[in-house]
């Protein structure tokens, strides 16, 4: 019984001692907090929210920063006005967007996006209902065409350039009746119920609605854009450096063969992402200033300082 007292007793001692040492220990803390804008690119912010806030999650973990996800509206002046209210660190959008971010706040990229078929570029498409009579870009004359906004770049930018390049008598100004406003599933969606014609699709949304039902919708391809720069992260001046970098590396380690990065990328429908620099846009750029899209006074920086 003496016995039993004795180990109780030092047992007490033992978990006391244990109870002070954990006590003393500093709980652990975030390296400090961070704001990551997402634009949605063009999808819905609930539909924009579930495919990043996996990648959030796995960029708090291996920062030791609090990340703390932004969803912005679909246009780019509510987009522009997000990143200066918000302070954020870093943004994810299309090329376009990064162009007027580097000419408004000095933006830089430090990775783009590697696509599902594995290339740093995508393209847009027009499609029409199955049953149109739309056969070819020359018939889209007069017709109501559905798209997310002027400013997107697969979704509007990519189509109304190839239409301008067609030439044979169709301007894409003139000759066509478009009605903005629509998420790309809202497009995809009125396409295939017949309640839209014609839609400036990007061509993920489609390979993702394919995905999804396990066969081609009712809806056909009328066209194909060529293949543009991808979606790109950048930083603005004031993030800090060194959550730049970890950032930087905990995102070009993500790896599709892993199954749980791969969980992560399959919501972005990527495949993983790779080094980014200013330079990678020039050509967009010029090609839109050939087009009047953007003003030759905006030049991004020509070096990242992101090492």
């Amino acid at each position: 019984m003496e016995k039993r007292k004795v180990f109780q007793f030092i047992a007490c001692i033992i978990i006391g001692w244990i109870l002070v040492v954990i006590g003393c220990e500093p709980l652990p803390r975030d390296r400090g907090r961070a704001k990551i804008l997402f634009s949605p690119a063009p999808f819905s912010r609930p539909m924009t929210e579930a495919r990043v806030v996996f990648l959030r999650d796995y960029l708090t973990k291996e920062t030791g920063w609090k990340i703390d996800m932004i969803a912005s509206p679909l246009d780019i002046n509510s987009f522009l006005k997000v990143v200066e209210a918000e302070k954020v660190a870093f943004s994810l959008q299309n090329t376009y967007f990064y162009l007027r971010l580097a000419e408004k706040y000095g933006a830089v990229p430090i990775v783009k996006t590697i696509s599902l078929d594995g290339r740093p570029e995508y393209r847009g498409l027009i499609v029409c209902r199955e049953d149109s009579l739309v056969k070819s870009v020359q018939d889209l004359k007069g017709r109501e065409v559905f798209a997310t906004s002027r400013a997107h770049l697969c979704g509007f930018l990519a189509q109304w350039i190839l239409l301008k390049n067609q030439g044979q008598g169709l301007d894409p100004d003139r000759d066509l009746i478009y009605r903005f406003g629509n998420t790309q599933e809202e497009i995809l969606e009125k396409v295939v119920s017949g309640r839209a014609e014609i839609g400036f699709i990007r061509e993920d949304g489609l390979q993702a609605l394919i995905r999804a039902k396990g066969q081609m919708p009712k809806i056909r391809v009328i066209a194909a854009t060529p293949y543009y720069p991808s979606t790109c992260i950048v930083i603005y001046p004031g993030t800090d450096p060194d959550l730049v970098q970890k950032v930087k590396e905990a995102l070009l380690k993500l790896n599709f063969k892993n199954p749980s990065h791969r969980f992560i990328l399959e919501r972005l429908r990527i495949s993983g992402f790779a080094p980014a620099s200013p330079e990678d846009y020039t050509d967009f750029q010029n090609l839109l200033i050939s087009y009047g899209l953007f003003s030759p006074k905006s030049i991004p920086p020509k070096t990242v300082q992101s090492e």
